[in-house]
């Protein structure tokens, strides 16, 4: 179990010093808590995830995991995408014994494969699609592999970028209670995720800390922890008023944000289309 901690985090391109996409993240994750990153897009929550899971580089003393600075990619940390990561010219069940073999360099191949088809049948996967390639599956086929390599992985610290956003309501939804159930499973040992996701009931179910970024530049300028007792089912999802109130309540801050950025977005055009005239008399002198 990992704990995450943000020390007014700042991160921008390489190639574009100048332009913050983050611009001040401060917050401390819990080990074993479950995290959703709400926010508009741009804002920055993937870019967040990738600076976790070591995909880029960010300032050492500003983003500890586990008390560590994160100097690079790790087996400890195990990243779920949203177009599933999977290799197209591999077998779906190839895909998780690969990412095994990372792990577990000792291990034969029958031992991987047995812990394999053993998180396949955790995510509701037939063992006939382990030798199937991933292009004769259907998307939440793919997406419950990539899933279950994750879990296989058995990673401290569990990214998931988007996994569900391109999936119908009713695969979103088993995935959902799928993913949440494993997790909570592991009482001892409870994974530390970080979810991205643009639905609020999909955070309000999954989650329990709420993080919403701001526009970019961003930072954290909303969060909310369920307790035990408070967290929200998908019994009560729609019928406890508590819930009903932090749904309205986390829209309008995403809202807000939109038309700020809307606002903000009219001027630049209003200004620009401005100053084309005074360019062009410019010229003309």
């Amino acid at each position: 179990m990992f704990d995450v901690e943000f020390r007014d985090l700042k991160f921008a391109y390489p190639d574009d010093p100048g332009k913050l996409i983050l611009s001040g993240v401060d917050y401390k994750v819990n080990k074993g808590d479950f995290v959703c990153l709400l926010g508009q897009s741009g804002c920055g929550k993937s870019t967040l995830l990738r600076l976790i899971a070591g995909l880029e580089k960010s300032n050492p003393e500003e983003l500890l995991v586990n008390g560590q600075p994160v100097t690079g990619p790790s087996l400890d940390r195990t990243m779920v995408f949203q177009d599933y990561g999977l290799f197209p010219w591999m077998t779906a069940g190839e895909n998780i014994c690969i990412a095994l073999k990372q792990k577990h360099k000792d291990w034969s191949a029958a031992q991987r494969k047995e812990l394999a088809l053993k998180w396949m049948a955790n995510l509701d996967l037939d063992e006939e699609l382990f030798d199937k390639l991933p292009m004769n599956l259907s998307g939440g086929q793919r997406q419950r592999f990539a899933t279950a390599r994750a879990f296989a992985l058995d990673a401290p610290l569990m990214l998931m970028d988007e996994p569900f956003g391109a999936l119908d309501a009713v695969t979103k939804a088993l995935l959902q209670d799928t993913v949440l159930d494993l997790w909570s499973k592991e009482t001892e040992n409870r994974k530390t995720v970080f979810f991205v996701t643009h639905s609020v009931d999909e955070a309000l179910l999954l989650a329990t800390d709420i993080l919403v970024l701001g526009q970019a530049p961003s930072k954290i300028i909303y969060t909310h922890h369920f307790t035990p007792e408070t967290k929200p089912t998908r019994e009560t999802l729609y019928t406890d008023p508590d819930v009903r109130d932090l749904r309205e309540k986390l829209t309008r801050i995403i809202n807000e944000e939109i038309q700020e950025k809307a606002r903000r977005a009219k001027e630049a055009r209003e200004k620009k289309a401005a100053e084309q005239p005074r360019k062009r008399a410019g010229r003309r002198k």
